[in-house]
């Protein structure tokens, strides 16, 4: 397993549950409407949730680890 794999999945694993999933969905090319049915949420709201889901994972990635590569 690559370092910077196990960094990520150590990231994934302290972020809101919520945050996670819509990151781990995006990573894997599902839609905005994809996201929004698969975790229950407006569809509308999906980039918002996406963008504070990736600022979380900066942040607490920065924090582990410092700044990313």
């Amino acid at each position: 397993v690559d370092e910077r794999g196990e960094r990520v999945r150590v990231v994934l694993a302290c972020l809101r549950r919520r945050d996670a999933e819509m990151l781990l969905l995006r990573a894997n090319d599902f839609s905005y409407g994809e996201i929004a049915a698969a975790l229950r949420l407006n569809e509308r709201s999906v980039g918002t949730l996406l963008t504070r889901a990736q600022q979380n994972f900066r942040k607490e990635y920065v924090r582990r680890y410092g700044e990313q590569d």
